[in-house]
């Protein structure tokens, strides 16, 4: 996962209250029509700078991602700035969407300064902890449909959590107190399985830790699934590897998040035709998705092109990278109709 970059609130353009007819199908359309969430995450500055993106994002999604990190929402100890958090809400409101948050709990560099202490003792994390997951959790309310509590926990040590807590430990913890501020939401542990497919030693590792934790009381309710893929790396069994961790997650009760979708297309001449590659891609994934009782829900991790986690990775960039459905200028790909008729051949499964 690498964050968007955070950005202040602001007035929103007004918004398409009614479905399209029947000859302008959308993402969104369908996906009402079946019960499914689609959904993409919000990068917080073309969300407020761009009207364009609050347009496709009404227009074309039912969810959204919303990026609550700790030092977005509590930069100083006890202190929270709620403003992006609000803006996104009164969106979702306006625009009848449901809205999906997190991560909780992730890696040092999405925390605040105070948080960076040489040493924790356990009773003072857990406090801190329990008050910032319960603060935040109960001002998202029922706006906030599910939470994703804990990210990477088989790739990141979460520090200080994961080194002042067992792994089971701190995960159970941060999974009770954001059920106690809303029962009612969807819990997610979400991990990263690789850009070449789902790589099943991690996903073994995945589900052993997930039946750790359902052991131990914790209020478990979904998988969440990382997809970024690269399209020159990827397996040929890719998708049946997709197919494998949805069954899996079936048998150990559990509903399945497509959290962070994308798929870079390659670097230029290691994939022919990328475009139309990128689109059979979207299409599979979103249809094994579809396919699957757990599947509850897909998010492409972002909107647009022009604003892609690859552009701007610390390491390795992709400055040439177009792995989203909708290109520079909110125009729609190959990618996006792959995306379309996945959900149109779910939908005339139902009549």
């Amino acid at each position: 996962m690498l964050l968007f970059a955070p950005a202040a609130g602001g007035a929103g353009p007004a918004l398409r209250k009614k479905a399209p007819p029947p000859g302008d199908q959308t993402l969104r359309s369908l996906a009402d029509q079946i019960g499914f969430k689609i959904g993409a995450a919000i990068a917080p500055m073309p969300f407020r700078q761009e009207p364009q993106y609050q347009e496709v994002l009404a227009r074309e999604f039912n969810s959204a991602e919303s990026v609550t990190i700790f030092k977005l929402m509590e930069p100083q100890e006890g202190e929270f700035n709620f403003a992006v958090m609000d803006h996104e809400m009164e969106f979702a409101r306006r625009s009848r969407l449901t809205l999906f948050g997190g991560p909780l709990i992730y890696k040092p560099s999405t925390l605040p300064p105070w948080m960076h202490k040489l040493f924790w003792t356990e009773s003072a994390l857990d406090a801190v902890t329990r008050y910032h997951i319960e603060s935040l959790v109960r001002h998202a309310g029922g706006s906030y449909a599910a939470w994703e509590v804990v990210n990477e926990p088989l790739t990141t040590a979460n520090r200080p959590w994961g080194t002042t807590f067992s792994r089971e430990e701190y995960i159970a913890r941060a999974f009770r107190y954001a059920h106690e501020a809303n029962p009612d939401a969807v819990l997610l542990l979400n991990q990263s399985f690789g850009r070449s497919g789902v790589d099943q030693n991690l996903a073994n590792q995945f589900f052993e830790l997930a039946g750790k934790l359902k052991a131990r009381g914790a209020p478990l309710n979904a998988a969440g699934i990382e997809m970024h893929l690269e399209m020159q790396l990827l397996r040929p069994g890719y998708l049946q590897e997709f197919h494998e961790f949805l069954s899996h997650a079936q048998q150990a009760g559990l509903q399945v998040y497509v959290t962070e979708m994308d798929a870079y297309q390659g670097p230029p001449g290691a994939v022919s035709n990328p475009m139309e590659r990128q689109k059979q891609v979207y299409h599979d994934v979103l249809a094994a998705c579809l396919e699957s009782a757990a599947c509850k829900a897909f998010y492409t991790w972002g909107v647009s092109d022009r604003h892609n986690m690859y552009q701007n990775r610390p390491e390795d960039p992709r400055p040439d990278a177009q792995p989203l459905p909708f290109d520079d200028n909110y125009r729609k790909k190959p990618a996006y109709y792959g995306m379309l008729q996945a959900l149109q051949e779910r939908v005339s499964r139902t009549k």
